[in-house]
């Protein structure tokens, strides 16, 4: 029976136990097949893990990254999180920064601190974001079992994509998005309707639901949010969401001003507090977007395969 190495860590966490949580698999010699991959996300059940597949001549790390449900082109704490173990365990030499060579593309993820991992900011620039439909706020609030009045009036609706696509609502106050609740059956006829779901959405897809209020927990931070994603049929909330976060730039940077930085907390509700350090400009018609936070070591292994 052949075994690979996986490490355990929580991302855009200001502290042990906190952030959203990753599993990273080294599978450099490919033994590892799609479906094993799948299956092994789904035993260890955190909302991504990923597969370190290959060390590239021009040293870039081929990763695949999986949600218990599927492989995904890009995601945010899953890429900075392997920064973390890449630059940790397979790196010769302290190096400001790692290229991640995801399916959506080429990911570089600048480290702050090469010298000391633990206290360090990794941070990744996102591609390029495509804009979708916005929604009146009415038919959103009325689909997804809210009432109107809790909805942010001076902030668009809006899809927005830079790797994986989010549906971004703004509410009114933290009591308005501490309260919400969402129902499975209610979130998925709403996808599906506006073909937003993976069986029938153009990118194969399922949008997922970023909800921000300008309202902070803490007063040094800017935003704070929640997202929800429909999978295997049910709703799961997530602690931290980089991808989501960088889609919230890309959002802010097209409505309201460039450029920018912001403090983005996140996962509160779920006792697992997240920060997530936003830096962005539009220059022309090019989008700058950058998403920071810290990576804490938690455990490693070995798994049979």
């Amino acid at each position: 029976m052949a075994n690979i190495k996986f490490y355990i860590v929580d991302v855009f966490a200001p502290k042990k136990y906190a952030g959203n949580q990753l599993a990273v698999f080294f599978d450099l010699e490919q033994l590892v097949s799609s479906d094993q991959m799948l299956a092994i996300t789904r035993e260890i059940n955190f909302a991504e893990s990923t597969f370190i597949t290959s060390i590239e001549a021009d040293g870039s790390f081929g990763v695949r990254i999986f949600t218990t449900e599927y492989e995904v082109p890009f995601a945010g704490h899953p890429t900075l999180g392997t920064a973390y173990i890449i630059a940790k365990k397979l790196l010769d030499t302290p190096s400001n920064e790692v290229l991640l060579r995801l399916k959506k593309g080429d990911i570089p993820v600048r480290i702050g601190s090469p010298d000391n991992l633990e206290t360090s900011r990794f941070t990744m620039q996102q591609a390029q974001p495509d804009f979708g439909a916005t929604f009146d706020s009415e038919m959103v609030s009325t689909a997804l079992g809210f009432s109107a009045n809790d909805l942010d009036s001076s902030m668009p609706i809006e899809v927005v994509n830079t790797g994986l696509p989010y549906l971004i609502v703004f509410l009114k106050n933290l009591n308005v998005i501490k309260k919400l609740k969402l129902n499975s059956d209610k979130v998925e006829q709403f996808l599906r309707s506006q073909k937003l779901h993976k069986e029938n959405s153009p990118i194969g897809l399922t949008t997922s639901l970023f909800f921000v209020t300008k309202e902070t927990e803490q007063k040094q931070h800017q935003y704070h949010s929640r997202m929800f994603v429909l999978e295997s049929d049910s709703i799961w909330e997530d602690a931290a969401t980089g991808s989501a976060n960088g889609c919230l730039l890309a959002y802010l940077l097209k409505n309201v001003n460039a450029p920018m930085s912001a403090i983005v907390e996140q996962g509160y509700e779920m006792g697992r507090e997240s920060l997530l350090y936003l830096d962005g400009a539009l220059n022309e018609n090019e989008y700058i977007l950058k998403v920071g936070g810290q990576v804490i070591p938690i455990s490693e292994g070995t798994w049979s395969i």
